[in-house]
């Protein structure tokens, strides 16, 4: 069966984690250093830490805002539990709100209609890889004095005309999960927007401990006897988010061939467009960025006609050895939703079972690529 994603590493690889073993530091040293550096320089961010997942950053964005109880939290349905979880974890409400139906990224018309005086954040998810529509979501965010969070969790070096997704609301999160573009294994990483919220967040990332000031140089490892306070202590909240060496130091590796990573997906989802394009089918249509987008090209995501004719497909491509899946249950039709929400989403319900995923990563082979788009093809033909 051809997955519907690998990651793209290989021997070469190797040689970061060796010097982590000669090093024996395992944890807050170079490769961890160097990949936020890096990070931050490459989406000109004003902070970035790598966390052991995006869901640890979603988690500490929830804390960085206070979210607190009776607080509502806005964030479409269609989308990974992650988000709820880390508004549900503080005591908040969220509230589902649908999306569009051609890139499945939030509705804003839907947004504005949820705003209560009880909201006190929008989390959005750039779905696909594929910018939201952030010109109008900076808009309410401003008028009703929001905190605006983006899940970039697809969508990392993406953009929305020049500026770089995930450094446009105040806090933004990405995913390195083994599914993802690139990889640490499972990782994610913080991007801290607004300066007002920098000052709590190597607490929080800490274990609510002031223990970075104690220890700056990753290499001495010890506490400065100049000085005046010997011990860091207890300060904030926090949990033991930071991603380990290991982790960092495939990360660097990965983000050293970025662009190169970038360009090869770009150059396969462009082979399924043209397909796609020559077939002239009205069965289906492909989701693709608007214009002004950068994408990341993460899913080759179809929405059919109807949800038969999307198991038809995906049963005939997974006959013929090659993955094809639905992607996301929508939140509020879940158990724990329905605690929360007791709605319907036009959209949303209307749409989520129709979606079909196809595989979409830079090690797909010629030979892989013709098999997939010739199958493609035959399906339509039939």
């Amino acid at each position: 069966m051809i997955p519907l994603s690998k990651p793209s590493i290989d021997i070469k690889e190797l040689k970061y984690i060796q010097n982590i073993f000669k090093s024996k530091i395992l944890t807050d040293g170079y490769f961890q250093n160097q990949v936020e550096k890096k990070i931050k320089k490459l989406i000109n961010s004003n902070f970035i830490a790598v966390t052991q997942s995006c869901t640890s950053a979603l988690e500490i964005s929830a804390l960085l805002i206070d979210l607190k109880k009776n607080d509502e939290v806005i964030m479409p349905s269609y989308g990974f539990v992650s988000i709820a979880n880390a508004v549900v974890l503080r005591g908040a409400r969220p509230v589902f709100v649908d999306v569009n139906k051609n890139d499945l990224n939030i509705s804003i018309d839907d947004v504005k209609k949820k705003i209560t005086k009880k909201t006190k954040a929008i989390y959005i998810i750039h779905y696909a890889g594929n910018s939201c529509e952030m010109e109008g979501l900076l808009k309410i965010k401003k008028k009703h004095k929001l905190f605006l969070i983006e899940d970039a969790a697809h969508a990392f070096t993406g953009k929305f005309y020049n500026k770089n997704l995930g450094t446009i609301g105040d806090i933004g999160v990405f995913s390195f999960h083994e599914t993802k573009n690139i990889t640490s294994g499972q990782g994610g990483c913080i991007s801290i927007n607004n300066k007002k919220l920098i000052k709590r967040v190597n607490f929080i990332l800490d274990k609510g401990t002031n223990r970075r000031e104690f220890l700056e140089n990753y290499k001495k490892r010890i506490i400065n006897p100049k000085n005046n306070r010997k011990f860091y202590s207890w300060v904030d909240i926090g949990s033991e988010y930071r991603a380990p060496e290991l982790s960092c130091a495939l990360l660097l590796s990965q983000l050293k061939k970025i662009y190169k990573i970038q360009k090869l997906r770009k150059k396969i989802w462009l082979q399924y467009k043209k397909l796609i394009k020559s077939l002239k089918s009205e069965k289906f249509i492909l989701i693709e960025p608007q214009k002004n987008i950068k994408s990341t090209y993460h899913i080759l995501g179809l929405i059919f006609k109807n949800h038969k004719l999307a198991n038809q497909f995906m049963l005939y491509m997974q006959k013929n050895g090659i993955a094809a899946t639905f992607h996301y249950i929508p939140l509020h039709t879940s158990n724990m939703g329905k605690k929360y929400n007791s709605i319907k989403l036009k959209v949303t319900d209307h749409i989520y079972k129709k979606v079909v995923r196809l595989p979409l990563y830079p090690d797909l082979t010629k030979n892989e690529i013709v098999k997939i788009l010739k199958t493609f093809k035959n399906f339509f033909h039939e």
